[in-house]
């Protein structure tokens, strides 16, 4: 499994944290709906950002486009392990994969936030 590189920094303290709906809900044609869950393994959303140097934001794209590749090819698609905010921002090793592409704005000088989406298991 990949690891994030250990000379980009950890997520700042700007995060959102949301726990994915493990539930199934049928609608029935005659009273309440049945709800069941698909599992008991829990899984959470995290919205956050880095900030980032223009050496550093280089590793990032070189390590997402090659070490989180599934086979080669859609960087982001593999898990990788990532220290995270879980508790109290109290920063954890977690298995994390990109939900999505990551994007890149200018934050002045020759700084860079990166925005991302990452699901955990």
């Amino acid at each position: 499994m990949a690891t994030w590189p250990a000379t980009l920094p950890k997520p700042s303290t700007t995060f959102n944290v949301a726990p994915i709906d493990q539930t199934i809900r049928t609608e029935m044609d005659v009273g309440a709906a049945r709800v069941r869950r698909r599992t008991a393994y829990r899984n959470d959303i995290y919205t956050t950002s880095w900030l980032m140097s223009n050496t550093q934001v280089d590793t990032f794209r070189t390590w997402f486009e090659n070490t989180t590749a599934n086979g080669g090819i859609n960087g982001g698609a593999s898990w990788f392990t990532v220290m995270l905010p879980i508790a109290n921002t109290n920063y954890t090793n977690v298995e994390a994969r990109f939900k999505g592409p990551y994007t890149i704005s200018h934050a002045g000088g020759n700084y860079w936030k990166i925005d991302g989406v990452l699901e955990t298991r």
